[in-house]
């Protein structure tokens, strides 16, 4: 007869042994699995590299055809064109503009008005083909004459007024592309390259010195040029035996190809295979180790339960031993019944009573997180209400006083003051708001530029003073120039709210030192005050969202408390930090900005104004369903001596469109019937309306936005409510347009 651990033993045998072999199959399927997940990576870097590399023309080509349009290239004013080509000057790469002959009039490579070579034959017959095809061409790598660099050119054909053709050049050395694809982070040992339609590399990530220039292996050109994408087993230069995935650039056509190592390839799908394995095999192992165990317990399980027998013939009442088998635990549980039922529901006691409590705890947790979060939510919204309220109040009133004196009155220009601050105050109220909801979204972004901080500070300076903000108020200035490399729009938005809060929590005849110097290569920027001061327990939290301190009702302004989370933002997003210090309440407090100083940069001309800015009188299509602002805008373009015809729907809009024929039309975007989008494009698509100039004008100002608007053929994009001098000059610019592209479309 067998012992029990034998049963066991071959029990567990007789278990195991299907699963080792659908573990085997499976094993099998999973190294499979992970080659072929691995080189579908392989792809996908190639697919992503050709995606860097179309990225970069495309950004050069949109460059391009911007400075294409340049009215200094239409004036003939070559110096000019030059500075402005220079701003899309970029590492490894430069402009060039060439003439129909060949000759090269700027390079960007080469100071302005220094003699240069006409192209040579084979780029001149290049140059001639864009011209004849009047579309965009690169080339594979060329040897520059004015450089003496390996480089590719994108050419871009160009017809100015007057019927004079050039082809703008985009210069590119074979380190910009290197640079560019060895900025994705890959494997060790994996090649990446880029080849040019002639077989030669362009770029590559390895021995890059070496190789750029050379022809790459015939097989994997021949496998490029049969198919747009696929892979290839072959040794690489480096004599590598390896897979090559390869894809093509739909810009420039070229070839992209990403080669890893076949042994790198495979030991990545023999990893997990290995492990598994191992796990297989410690599996079995254990299962053995388990039945022997098992059958110990279980053998002297049954000796325990042969001298609890003995003890319950004795009178005894005998102890609950656990030997994990049931029947033999049902068996101890019937001799110790009793004992066992009344420790059980002492135990059930024990636990609903913690149960219970645990529950109270967190249900109070809750209602008083919940009360905490209405409570904020009602005070945020009370804030807004109030904020919303007072300029609100100031406007109605300033509009009742100048409807009492009349027009013309010192009553009526003191209460059009009012009026256009308040609407400032509303403006600067909602762009706050959206700049939170942007700040939460992570979509800000920023439009950096040399920037002099001294002049940034004194500019907010005066515009406070201009409002009225600094008065009753000792204001003392201490400052130096300082340059860094920021945002105009965003550091002025810094520093407005540093100066606002300053000035609303400080009381009359309060001192407020204003300080702008450098530190340890850093700009920086403090604002003290002698106001009110921070608690040591708000410190921590000053710059949160929806963060102030206690509000008043007495206190003249209020505040949402947004504008410090703003500041936190916006300075990291340049680089910088900022502080907050405080004695305590009623001593005052400071902010301190550091950001990133750079060196003053070289001075540069103002860009002139166009010379017939505001003379030229236009007919001027309206399209705006909101009739107050339609009414306005129609009666200030009107006292500017433009013609205007009112349209409230985009059908009525399309109607007077074709009838008068204008030379441009300003639409809001949130039309009924169809959207200015969809009205842009039906303009666009019409033969008779289609060179007419297109002004989107709306309340949505997101990057997004303007590039949508642009994209359905819009010329400029403004966002509600509009500078009247920014748009007067908005309109002559895009009525120039139109005339360029009446006068382009007559000669085609």
């Amino acid at each position: 007869m067998l012992k029990i651990r034998t049963h066991l033993v071959l029990m567990a045998a007789a278990i195991l042994l299907p699963v080792v072999i659908f573990s085997s199959v499976a094993l099998h399927l999973l190294r499979s699995g992970e080659r072929e997940a691995t080189l579908r990576g392989l792809h996908e870097t190639a697919r992503a590299t050709a995606l860097i590399v179309d990225r970069e023309l495309s950004s050069s080509l949109a460059s391009l055809e911007l400075l294409a349009r340049s009215s200094y290239l239409e004036s003939g004013d070559l110096q000019g064109f030059y500075k402005q080509a220079e701003l899309l000057k970029r590492a490894n790469s430069w402009t060039v503009l060439v003439d129909e002959t060949g000759q090269q009039l700027i390079n960007t490579a080469r100071p302005f008005g220094e003699k240069l070579p006409p192209f040579p034959a084979f780029l001149n017959d290049m140059a001639q083909q864009v011209m004849a095809s009047q579309k965009p061409m690169a080339t594979d790598l060329l040897l520059s004459p004015v450089a003496n660099k390996l480089i590719t050119k994108l050419f871009v054909p160009v017809s100015a007024h007057g019927g004079k053709r050039y082809i703008l050049t985009q210069v590119f050395t074979a380190d910009f592309f290197t640079e560019a694809i060895s900025r994705r982070s890959t494997p060790p040992g994996w090649v990446v390259g880029v080849i040019g339609r002639d077989g030669r590399f362009i770029a590559r990530n390895l021995r890059s010195d070496a190789l750029v220039g050379q022809p790459a292996r015939a097989d994997l050109m021949a496998a490029a040029r049969a198919h747009d994408e696929g892979l290839i087993r072959h040794r690489t230069l480096e004599g590598n035996d390896s897979y090559h995935a390869y894809t093509h650039s739909n810009v420039a056509g070229w070839t992209i190809g990403v080669a890893a190592p076949v042994d790198s390839i495979e030991a990545t799908a023999r990893h997990p295979v290995a492990i598994a394995g191992v796990g297989l095999l410690l599996a079995i192992a254990f299962a053995v180790m388990a039945a022997a165990f098992l059958g110990r317990r279980l053998v002297q399980a049954i000796a325990r339960v042969a001298g609890s027998a003995a003890a319950l013939g004795q009178g005894d009442i005998p102890e609950f031993a656990n030997s994990r088998v049931m029947e033999i635990d049902q068996l101890h549980a019937a001799l110790a019944d009793a004992g066992n039922i009344i420790r059980s529901k002492q135990a059930a006691l024990i636990k609903a009573e913690a149960e219970r409590e645990a529950l109270l705890q967190g249900e109070s947790h809750a209602r008083l997180r919940a009360e905490a979060e209405n409570l904020g939510k009602d005070q945020f919204l009370a804030m807004l209400g109030h904020e919303l309220r007072n300029p609100l109040a100031a406007i109605s009133g300033a509009i009742a006083l100048s409807e009492r004196y009349g027009h013309g009155s010192p009553a009526s220009a003191e209460a059009h003051a009012v009026i256009q601050r308040q609407s400032l105050h509303l403006s600067r109220l909602v762009d706050d708001l959206l700049d939170v909801s942007r700040m939460v979204g992570g979509k800000i972004t920023l439009e950096t530029q040399p920037l002099d901080l001294e002049k940034m500070v004194q500019s907010c300076l005066e515009s406070q003073r201009a409002s009225g903000c600094t008065s009753g108020y000792e204001l003392k200035v201490t400052s130096e120039p300082v340059w860094v490399e920021a945002d105009p729009t965003r550091i002025e938005q810094i520093v407005d709210n540093l100066l606002v809060n300053a000035f609303k929590f400080t009381p009359p005849d309060g001192l407020v030192t204003l300080t702008v110097g450098s530190s340890a290569g850093e700009a920086v920027l403090s604002v003290k005050d002698s106001g009110v001061g921070i608690s040591p327990e708000l410190l921590p939290h000053i710059f949160d969202l929806f963060v102030q301190g206690t509000a008043s009702l007495d206190r003249a302004q209020g505040g949402l408390g947004i504008g410090l989370a703003l500041v936190r933002q916006l300075v990291s997003l340049h680089g910088g930090t900022v502080s907050a210090r405080s004695d305590g309440p009623g001593q005052g407090s400071e902010f301190v900005i550091r950001l990133p100083r750079i060196a003053a940069p070289a001075a540069l001309p103002a860009p002139a104004l166009p010379a017939n800015a505001h003379e030229r009188r236009w007919r001027i299509l309206l399209i705006e369903d909101n009739d107050d602002a339609r009414r306005m805008l129609s009666r200030l373009l009107d006292m500017e001596g433009h013609e205007v015809l009112e349209a409230s729907t985009a059908t009525e809009g399309l109607r007077l469109a074709g009838l008068h024929m204008p030379e441009l039309a300003i639409v809001d975007i949130g039309l009924p019937e169809m959207t200015g989008y969809e009205l842009a494009q039906r303009l666009r698509a019409d033969a008779a309306t289609r060179t007419m100039g297109l002004i989107a004008m709306t309340g949505y100002g997101q990057e997004e936005d303007r590039e949508t608007a642009l994209a359905a053929g819009f010329d400029f994009h403004l966002v509600k409510p509009v500078d009247v001098k920014h748009l007067l000059e908005v309109i002559d610019l895009c009525g120039q347009a139109a005339e360029k592209r009446k006068v382009a479309t007559a000669d085609a």
